[in-house]
């Protein structure tokens, strides 16, 4: 084999698909390894030598070559540090087509022979291609079949109800291959199921169980190691919240079999959290809020006669509403938005104001008799009250059944309402439809979404109070007391982006006094929001820097 007594480098490649009895002081690895020692021996007077490094691969499959030692092996030889491959047998090497015309090209390459030392090959001729594409078919048929009979195995199995392996969920332990329930782990699934129907989602209870220390399931692994026991996060807790072993269940390919392991939950509290949780998925959720919270949809429009329809846009886990018209095609006209919260508040005020104003109310209905009139305004004024005490669903029911027009001009907004709700029946069959107008001033502002109106409230009114600023308020001053409380190692020990985070949010507790009573009381100007708050650059500690930046628009 040898060429002019040149001398022939060879390296012995072992594997075992799995990591069973590798333990042992002579395994599998070490049986091939002797075989493919004993061969290259056998082979001196070709000048054949074995090379000192050793090339295993413990618990490899061969269906792929994400292996270790095959790695290594195969930048030595590209390298050309290796002249021969020995193997035991040629499944050894691999059991796929595609990965043997790769591994067989880098020899190629490196002018590297292949030898099997069970079989009789030279990779140097066709007909020992063909030879060894023949046998590898075979391994790779034998290895495809022996998937699919453990695939099968661990069906039948799973429709028996037995548990088949994997990490050990929360709540439970194995013995004898079996689960067995942890009482103690059992109860935190519970509460965490519990806090679960209580929550905002899945991330807000990400957040309240690490606060609360309610961690994952420690393991420990086959090296000794610890996994677990570390705070949870979204995946993980959402796996966890639909994990239907908890019910006693196995599950395999959509289909749930009764387990032989004793349920956690049960069927009643499983259930609502799936129904949340779907709810979540869909937004069912959102989009029933959004349709009770939007009380103006299909009744405001912009001075181009278009339709401003409910939108939001989210940011950090906030959402954000608005009510946007769309510029038609072509159109050269701007479109118009207004925040939802700012544009319903001053519609609602302004309307319960007119329903108080007689002399407003009266003015579309001067065919009215004094006693008519006066029924009118006693109408008027309990609509008023129900408007002004109504939850949104109440409003919007209110609105529709007064057929509020709403239109957005480029200085203000003129709204209308139809009086014949507060008519009498008589009074109402003999009258035309009589609709009675009031206006809402505008300031006009541009931005890069187009002509972005902001409202004008009128000196000395009332803004509604702004429950975003008041839950930053409360965040801040918390934030302030929880630094305040730690020494200086515990800050330091905070994830920087927490820390970060807290100390942003604390500084927000140094407000000037009336600045901060201003928004206690929803008195605070109709600009500063609580986006506004958050993104100062930086606070002045000087009050009256404050209330220039924050006050004045």
């Amino acid at each position: 084999m040898a060429e002019n007594g040149k001398q022939l480098r060879c390296a012995i490649y072992t594997r075992k698909s799995t990591e069973e009895g590798l333990e042992k002081e002579f395994n599998s690895l070490d049986a091939q390894h002797e075989a493919c020692a004993a061969y290259i021996l056998s082979q001196a007077h070709e000048g054949w030598t074995r090379l000192a490094d050793r090339y295993d691969d413990g618990g490899c499959s061969g269906g792929n070559m994400e292996r270790p030692a095959l790695k290594r092996l195969l930048a030595d030889v590209a390298a050309g540090q290796v002249d021969v491959v020995v193997v035991y047998k040629i499944d050894r090497l691999t059991r796929s087509l595609a990965d043997f015309a790769k591994i067989v090209d880098t020899f190629d390459a490196a002018d590297c022979s292949f030898v099997s030392v069970t079989q009789s090959f030279n990779t140097t001729s066709s007909m020992g291609r063909l030879t060894l594409n023949v046998l590898l078919s075979f391994a790779q048929f034998e290895r495809e079949v022996a998937a699919e009979r453990i695939r099968d195995k661990i069906a039948a199995s799973k429709k028996r109800g037995m548990w088949m392996g994997g990490p050990v969920p929360l709540g439970y332990e194995v013995q004898n291959r079996k689960l067995r329930v942890v009482e103690k782990e059992a109860e935190t699934v519970r509460d965490i199921m519990r806090r679960y129907l209580k929550s905002d989602g899945v991330p807000s209870l990400v957040d309240e169980l690490e606060r609360v220390g309610i961690v994952s399931k420690r393991r420990k692994m086959r090296d000794g190691s610890i996994k677990g026991g570390t705070p949870f996060r979204r995946g993980a807790l959402a796996h966890l919240l639909s994990n239907r072993i908890y019910l006693g269940q196995i599950t395999h390919k959509g289909h749930a079999y009764d387990g032989e392991h004793a349920a956690i939950v049960n069927e009643g509290l499983f259930e609502q959290v799936q129904k949340r949780l779907a709810e979540h998925r869909s937004g069912q959720h959102r989009k029933a809020q959004k349709a009770e919270l939007s009380i103006l949809v299909g009744r405001i429009f912009d001075e181009h006669c278009r339709p401003m329809s409910p939108c939001h846009t989210s940011n950090h886990g906030k959402r954000y509403r608005y009510y946007a018209s769309v510029p038609r095609d072509g159109s050269s006209e701007k479109a118009i938005r207004f925040r939802a919260g700012d544009i319903e508040n001053a519609v609602v005020s302004a309307l319960v104001h007119h329903l108080n104003n007689p002399t407003e109310l009266m003015s579309a209905l001067t065919h009215l008799d004094d006693k008519s009139k006066q029924d009118v305004i006693i109408r008027a004024s309990t609509y008023s009250d129900r408007l002004r005490k109504g939850d949104a669903r109440q409003k919007r029911e209110m609105i529709s059944s007064l057929d509020l027009r709403v239109l957005v001009g480029p200085q203000n907004i003129q709204a209308s309402i139809d009086t014949n709700p507060f008519l009498d029946v008589a009074d109402a069959s003999r009258s035309e439809i009589q609709r009675s107008h009031f206006e809402i001033a505008t300031l006009p502002a541009t931005n890069t979404h187009g002509s972005c109106l902001k409202l004008d409230p009128p000196s000395g009114s009332r803004t509604t109070k702004n429950d975003a600023l008041l839950d930053l308020l409360a965040r801040a001053f918390d934030a302030r007391d929880r630094l305040a409380s730690m020494n200086e190692e515990d800050v330091k020990a905070l994830p920087i982006r927490k820390r970060r985070h807290m100390e942003r949010t604390a500084r927000l507790s140094y407000l000037a006094p009336d600045i901060v009573v201003a928004i206690m009381d929803g008195e605070q100007p109709a600009h500063l929001s609580a986006r506004k708050l958050v993104r100062a650059a930086s606070l002045p500690l000087d009050w009256a820097a404050q209330r220039r930046m924050l006050l004045q628009d």
